[in-house]
């Protein structure tokens, strides 16, 4: 069975072989481990290439020996500890509203863009499934703003935050129709929506509020009979059914941090779930016979509807090598399909 041909029937609830893997190593990581790391990913290859394990790039300019500076490419000044994380919001690009209707958004990616997508697509298929990126919503917008304006302009419904947030949905269906017609087999999109414990915005809100815009760019996917894949980090118990309503097929949450068997209620069998396998304690602090456990836990709850799930777990740089070994092991060990194990 194809990489392409697992994952269609993974997500569709069509009966796999065996579960299949998706590998993301952060930079961080390779910084620690190095060649080591490498090697045991190419040990156990995942269902998408690899492409998740890759040395990271070079280092941006240093705005000292610790720090590392740089503006995006919507204005954002970013800042981050050199190597080790993703960086937060410096200065956002829109700090005030006052001069909004000057603020011109970057170009949309070219046709050559998408005609060169096209072509990669088409060396890929027929053997592996490829996703296109339908951006995020939220989180773009939070950089944009800060998330602290942002929050008081959502309390506030000011007219401009509705104004910024269609605007978005317009640019993002610009490559999500660019993207479909290159002939991915699913959009891929990313917003993390929860705290430790619960979502970022009263529920109540984020269904008036971002509900319908998300439903809006769903659309243009499912018309098409792709997939619409979403990761969301934190607590989104709350939100959950409304992500399967409105068209998610493969979702992305840390589950453990909601209760794996509550998440489980809500979504196995009803949507094909992107494992996180526990980062916070298991992965890092965890033993290898814990990590194992745990993937037959997660197999067990999610896995067990003639597919429904997609085995991941990202790796740190406080991740123990041994760990990524057993998780990737167990992963092969346990995934196959019927479960002799269970």
């Amino acid at each position: 069975m194809t990489s392409r041909e697992r994952l269609t029937r993974a997500i569709s609830f069509q009966g796999p072989d065996r579960a299949p893997i998706h590998h993301y190593i952060f930079p961080g990581a390779f910084y620690r481990h190095g060649e080591a790391l490498l090697k045991v990913a190419e040990r156990y290859p995942d269902d998408f290439g690899n492409e998740g394990v890759q040395p990271p790039p070079p280092e941006p300019v240093e705005a000292s020996n610790e720090i590392v500076e740089w503006q995006d490419a919507w204005g954002t000044v970013w800042r981050r500890l050199k190597g080790y994380t993703s960086g937060e919001v410096q200065t956002p690009a829109i700090p005030t509203w006052d001069r909004w209707s000057e603020y011109q958004f970057p170009p949309t990616p070219s046709e050559q863009h998408f005609e060169g997508f096209r072509a990669h697509v088409a060396t890929l298929h027929p053997e592996r499934f490829v996703n296109g990126s339908g951006g995020s919503l939220f989180q773009l917008v939070e950089h944009l703003r800060g998330p602290a304006n942002l929050l008081m302009d959502l309390a506030e419904d000011r007219q401009e935050i509705h104004e910024l947030v269609d605007r978005l949905v317009e640019y993002h269906l610009v490559s999500i129709k660019g993207y479909l017609a290159a002939g991915v087999d699913c959009v891929a999109f990313g917003d993390d929506w929860g705290a430790q414990d619960r979502v970022l915005i009263h529920p109540d809100m984020w269904r008036r509020f971002w509900k319908p815009r998300y439903k809006r760019m769903f659309d243009a996917i499912k018309e098409t009979g792709k997939f619409v894949w979403f990761h969301t980090d934190g607590w989104i118990l709350e939100i959950i059914p409304d992500l399967i309503e409105i068209g998610v097929d493969v979702l992305n949450p840390q589950h453990h941090c909601m209760g794996d068997e509550r998440v489980a209620e809500l979504a196995a069998g009803k949507v094909c779930i992107r494992t996180d396998i526990d980062r916070q304690r298991l992965i890092p602090f965890g033993t290898p016979e814990e990590i194992r456990a745990y993937v037959k836990k997660v197999l067990k709850l999610f896995g067990d509807h003639n597919g429904g799930i997609i085995l991941h777990g990202e790796v740190g740089p406080e991740v123990p090598l041994e760990n990524v070994e057993a998780m990737y092991a167990a992963f092969y060990e346990f995934g196959g399909y019927p479960f002799a194990w269970s």
